[in-house]
C-alpha cells in the first residue's frame, strides 16, 4: 500500500509538471492546423499590444511582461528622426524606417517565445518544425486522445481506486513501465544529442587548431620577412659606409684599385687583344691566372670569358668549385677599353647574394653601376697621372 501511495504521489508531481504543457499543446494543436507559425510570429507584437488594456499589475508588471517588446517598434520609430537627423531622409520616412527596424528587432526576442510553453506565444507548428523530436514524443504520448488524457485525471482515478485494490497493482505497473519506457527513450535521445554535439565540438576544435596553426605559420613568415628586410637594410648601410670611406680616400688622393672591394673580394681584368690581363686581385686566394686567353677552350665556360666573348651587358655568375661563386660583368671604359670586374664570395654569403643577385633591398644593377662609376673615376685619375708624368 505504501508503494501504491508512492506512485500516486508521483502522478501528482507529473501532473504539476506536464498538465499545463499538455493543455498548451492541445489548444495550440488545433491552431496549428489553420495558422502558419511564421504568420503567428509576425503577429506576436500585435497580440501583446492588445493585452495592454488588460494589464493590471502596475509598472513592475509592465516591464516584467513581454508587452514591453511590443513597444520596441514605436520607440524605434520615435527615435528615427533623431537617428537620421544628419541625413536627408524625410521625417515621416525616418519614423517608418525606425518602426520597421524596431519591429524586425523585436521578432528576434519573440522567436524563442513561440517555442516556450508558458510564454503566451507558443505555437505547435513552430515546435513541430524546430523541436521535431520532442514534438513527435509529445504527439505519440498525448494526442491519441486529445480530449481525455491528463496526468491529473490519472491521479484522481488512482485516488479513487486506492480504496479498492483489485486493479491498482496492474495499472500502476503499466504506468510505471510506460514512464520508464518514456524516460529511457528520452535518455537515449539525449545521449545521441550529446554524442552529436561532442562530435561537432571536436570538429570545431580541429578547425580552430588548423586556423591557429596557419596563423602561427603566417606570423612566423612575417617575422622572417621582417628580419630579412632589416638584414638587407643593414647590408645597404654597410655599403654606404664603404662608399663614404672611398670618397674620403679619393678626396685625400689615396684612392686606388684596391679600394674597389665594396661587397666581397674581387679580381679586375682588362681586355688586351684576345687576352684578359689581371690588373688587380684583392681578398681572393690568388689562384686565378694573371692572363686568360679568350679563345682557349679551357676557359670558355668561365663567367669572365663569357661576358666578353658573348658581349653581354648583364652579369654572369658560375660556381667553379663547391661553395664558391664568381659574378662577372663587363664594363665599357674610356678610350675603347674593356674591363671585367669579378666578385668572389662563398655560397652562404647572404650579403653578397642580396646585393648582387637577389634584388632584395636595392637593385643589383645599381651596385654594378656603382663599381663601373668608380672604375671610370680611377681610370681618369690614372690617365691624368700618366699625362703629368710626361
Amino acid at each position: 500500500m505504501g508503494e501504491q501511495k508512492h506512485y500516486h504521489s508521483r502522478l501528482l508531481d507529473l501532473s504539476l509538471v506536464f498538465d499545463g504543457v499538455i493543455q498548451v499543446l492541445k489548444s495550440s494543436y488545433v491552431d496549428e492546423k489553420y495558422n502558419n507559425w511564421l504568420v503567428w510570429l509576425l503577429l506576436s507584437p500585435f497580440r501583446d499590444i492588445s493585452k495592454l488594456q488588460t494589464l493590471t499589475q502596475g509598472i513592475f508588471g509592465f516591464f516584467s511582461s513581454s508587452i514591453v517588446l511590443a513597444l520596441i517598434p514605436f520607440l524605434s520609430g520615435a527615435l528615427g528622426p533623431v537617428l537620421f537627423y544628419t541625413s536627408k531622409i524625410d521625417a515621416t520616412l525616418s519614423v517608418i524606417i525606425g518602426n520597421v527596424i524596431g519591429y524586425l528587432f523585436s521578432l528576434i526576442f519573440y522567436f524563442p517565445m513561440i517555442l516556450q510553453f508558458k510564454s503566451g506565444h507558443f505555437h505547435t507548428g513552430a515546435y513541430k518544425t524546430f523541436r521535431r523530436q520532442e514534438y513527435e514524443l509529445f504527439k505519440g504520448a498525448f494526442f491519441d486522445h486529445p480530449d481525455d488524457f491528463y496526468f491529473k485525471g490519472l491521479y484522481d482515478y488512482f485516488g479513487v481506486q486506492l480504496s479498492n485494490n483489485r486493479e491498482v497493482d496492474r495499472i500502476y505497473s503499466l504506468v510505471d513501465d510506460r514512464l520508464n519506457s518514456y524516460l529511457q527513450s528520452e535518455k537515449q535521445d539525449l545521449l545521441k544529442q550529446i554524442s552529436s554535439l561532442q562530435g561537432e565540438i571536436n570538429e570545431k576544435d580541429r578547425a580552430s587548431k588548423k586556423v591557429l596553426d596557419e596563423f602561427d605559420d603566417f606570423a612566423n613568415q612575417l617575422v622572417e620577412e621582417r628580419d630579412e628586410i632589416l638584414k638587407g637594410i643593414e647590408y645597404v648601410i654597410d655599403l654606404i659606409k664603404d662608399i663614404n670611406t672611398v670618397l674620403f680616400r679619393m678626396k685625400n688622393g689615396l684612392f686606388t684599385k684596391r679600394d674597389l672591394n665594396f661587397v666581397s673580394g674581387f679580381t679586375l681584368y682588362e681586355k688586351s687583344g684576345d687576352v684578359l690581363k689581371c690588373i688587380e686581385d684583392v681578398g681572393t686566394t690568388g689562384a686565378t691566372p694573371t692572363t686568360i686567353p679568350l679563345k682557349s677552350k679551357k676557359y670558355k665556360d668561365w663567367a669572365c670569358v663569357k661576358v666578353v666573348n658573348e658581349n653581354l651587358s648583364q652579369p654572369v655568375f658560375n660556381q667553379p668549385y663547391e661553395n664558391h661563386v664568381i659574378v662577372s660583368f663587363q664594363m665599357r671604359m674610356n678610350q675603347n677599353a674593356t674591363w671585367v670586374y669579378n666578385f668572389h664570395f662563398d655560397s652562404d654569403d647572404k650579403r653578397a647574394w642580396s646585393l648582387l643577385i637577389n634584388d632584395d633591398i636595392i637593385e643589383s644593377r645599381e651596385v654594378y653601376r656603382l663599381i663601373h662609376a668608380f672604375c671610370l673615376i680611377l681610370q681618369d685619375a690614372q690617365m691624368k697621372l700618366k699625362e703629368a708624368a710626361r
